[in-house]
């Protein structure tokens, strides 16, 4: 008897659908049934992580207490602890475990998924054979697909051990350093918890940088050189191209004015002619089909949902089994899955009909690579179909129209380029006429703002005339087009996931930047999105109109924590070493004990250096240390951090602040005051 262990309920019906024999449910918990049973298959599932990772205090009673003294935590033996409310489907995955002769884990293809599963097998003390189901969709050719080609779970067991290194590479660093920074920050007078995270600080400090970029940025003014070229009739615009001997900015900007206003005195109303003449035709492939941060990003930017949101929303679209699993950062689509084209495409709802129709089965856009399909292809849609509406809907459709859009030809354009001399002074025209629509037409003229990708550049629409070397123009006209050079735009969700994608792009380090290059992002693709919701819950960023803009509490935390904390860079390398775990390159314990380091090295960079950035109270009465608010048994009240030192300021608390009104006159006098005698412990914490 087989028992396949879903990873949700959804899931596991999906899978009890196809099966040899009609499924019941049977069993009962406080959620409804516990399984199904299929003649000799049963299927039964988890509700997410039905285990989590044990609490500091869990492996010792001095953790209860946050103290320099017990940092920093690093577990001889890792623990797993049943969630209160999945006790009783443990019970019930334990008793159907006793009576199987095989367990088939059907966890969500991924390095998440398959941890999912294995890690409850371990728990349970399992010891029958187990086998593994893939599944990239839930319509029916896949599901059927995959359940005749089970594999062995051994050949995951990487992809397992990278995915619980990372879990407890971010227990370590979470609960390490969120310790260690909260009672530094306690001892420069700041009242709160700094939550630290892996991927968390490093996203915080992205946007933190980004908003003091745009602040502290210095406009600057520059200027350009239009001219009004007139020939054979034609008339065109071009742009005039400083020589060598023009300084210009380091971006090859001109910044002189008077150069600009020389230039077009200069050759207004004269001759000119021809230097070089070249038209090329072009064409352009089909953007690739979508990964989850792709849709994330053009979702964001399109239809104004948050990243969370979309996830969401592409797994409610796989569990109803309209598209392909979302959590996947691949923009490719296996070679074998091409001649399933026919049956998705015939299976779209009708406002598709025209697109389907005009669309060519045979072409095979560049989508089609089994080189690049990582664990999981791109997110495509299955050929069901069913009423979609609202968000929902519009989150399908671009997932549709990416798909649409392998199946008709490149867009072609002409590309024209006109070099003229007048004056001695050189002049460039570009023009770009389209020749066929090809995949644009997959964008009506209404969604053609729901194109992944815009042209480089619309200025240069116009049609140049085909003219020869030395073929003779007038310069009717030349003016100065002033400019202003702009600051970097503040982060919006998709732009923040498209940054955590491609970190390499924000390194300035150039080795670093090449070993990131190629495949490190800082989180994943199923992370990103709840690593925003956690940044906005803790109250580190928020949104105003679709921009995410750092709070003061974040960017205090970002200026107190050193670099290699906060470093997106770092992140990225760590990201590296789960994959090389998931590849088998190195071993799970290799990366733990690089992170033990780490966590090693900066608690002790927290216990000295302190957190004085974050102080909100400077001592008035030595003018060195800060006020800490610390609590007796008869309530709070506030003290200097240098009282060791001799400094016997306090305060009385006052709506969670020092009142100091309360002793002004003495410190304007600069008298000594009395102290209370302070227990220590409490001058720890």
């Amino acid at each position: 008897m087989r028992l396949f262990i879903a990873e949700k309920p959804s899931l596991g019906r999906a899978i009890a659908q196809y099966l040899p024999t009609k499924a019941f449910p049977q069993g009962g918990s406080g959620k409804g049934p516990t399984h199904l049973v299929a003649g000799n298959d049963i299927v039964t599932w988890a509700f997410g992580h039905l285990l989590e990772m044990a609490e500091p205090e869990h492996y010792g009673e001095g953790y209860k207490r946050w103290s320099f003294s017990s940092l920093p935590i690093i577990p001889e033996k890792w623990e797993l602890i049943p969630k209160e409310d999945a006790k009783a489907q443990i019970q019930a995955i334990q008793l159907l475990l006793a009576d199987c002769s095989e367990v088939v884990n059907a966890g969500d293809p991924d390095r998440e998924g398959q941890l999912l599963i294995d890690e409850i097998l371990e728990y349970l003390g399992n010891t029958k054979p187990v086998r593994r189901i893939w599944l990239s969709a839930l319509d029916e050719t896949s599901i059927r697909k995959a359940l005749s080609n089970l594999r062995n779970n051994a050949d995951y067991a990487n992809l397992k051990s990278s995915a619980e290194a990372r879990q407890r590479g971010d227990w370590l660093v979470g609960m390490n350093l969120t310790r260690a920074y909260t009672l530094a920050g306690r001892q420069s007078g700041y009242d709160g918890v700094l939550s630290v995270g892996r991927v968390q600080t490093p996203t915080l400090a992205l946007i933190v940088n980004r908003d003091l970029d745009i602040e502290d940025f210095k406009p600057k003014d520059f200027y350009a050189v239009v001219a009004s070229i007139k020939s054979a009739g034609a008339q065109f615009l071009a742009r005039w191209k400083p020589s060598e001997g023009v300084v210009l900015d380091e971006e090859g900007r001109l910044l002189n004015k008077n150069i600009a206003e020389n230039i077009c005195e200069k050759v207004t109303g004269q001759k000119g002619k021809v230097v070089k003449f070249e038209a090329l035709e072009k064409k352009q492939a089909a953007p690739l089909p979508f990964s989850l941060s792709g849709l994330q990003a053009v979702a964001n930017k399109k239809l104004g949902l948050s990243a969370q949101e979309v996830l969401n929303i592409a797994q409610e679209l796989y569990e109803s089994k309209l598209t392909s699993y979302p959590r996947t950062d691949c923009t490719f689509l296996p070679e074998s899955q091409h001649g399933d084209a026919t049956r998705i495409l015939s299976a779209l709802p009708n406002e598709y009909l025209a697109l389907v129709k005009n669309a060519d089965v045979k072409l095979k856009s560049l989508a089609w690579n089994d080189k690049k399909v990582t664990a999981h292809h791109a997110i495509i849609p299955t050929g069901q179909k069913q009423n979609l509406f609202g968000k929902k809907a519009q989150v399908y459709d671009l997932i549709v129209r990416s798909y649409l859009c392998q199946f008709y030809p490149p867009y072609t354009y002409r590309e024209s380029t006109l070099q003229l001399e007048v004056k001695e002074e050189l002049f460039v025209a570009k023009g770009k006429i389209p020749l066929s629509q090809g995949w644009k037409a997959v964008y009506s003229k209404r969604n053609e703002d729901d194109l992944p990708e815009k042209e480089d550049e619309k200025s240069a629409l116009q049609n140049l005339p085909a003219l020869k070397k030395n073929a003779l123009v007038t310069c009717e006209n030349a003016s100065v087009e002033s400019k202003k050079t702009t600051p970097p735009a503040r982060f919006t969700e998709g732009t923040l996931i498209q940054a955590m994608t491609n970190i390499h792009q924000l390194v300035q380090d150039p080795e670093l930047k090449k070993r990131l290059k190629e495949n490190a992002g800082i989180g994943t693709e199923a992370t990103r999105a709840g690593i925003i919701e956690t940044l906005k819950r803790r109250r580190f960023i928020e949104e105003h109109k679709k921009q995410i803009i750092s709070t003061d509490s974040g960017r205090k935390l970002v200026k107190a924590l050193p670099e290699a904390v906060k470093s997106p860079g770092l992140t990225g390398l760590f990201e590296q070493l789960l994959t090389g775990v998931a590849e088998g390159r190195i071993s799970s314990q290799q990366f733990l004990t690089k992170q033990a380091e780490f966590v090693t090295k900066y608690v002790g960079h927290a216990k000295t250096s302190g957190m004085g950035l974050l102080a909100a109270f400077p001592c008035p009465r030595c003018e060195k240390g800060h006020l800490r608010r610390i609590k007796t048994e008869n309530g709070f009240f506030w003290g200097c951090s240098r009282y060791r030192d001799g400094c016997r300021a306090t305060f009385s608390d006052l709506n969670e602040a020092p009142d100091f009104n309360e002793k002004k006159a003495a410190y304007q006098k600069k008298l000594p005051l009395e102290n209370p005698k302070i227990p220590e412990a409490s001058r720890e914490n």
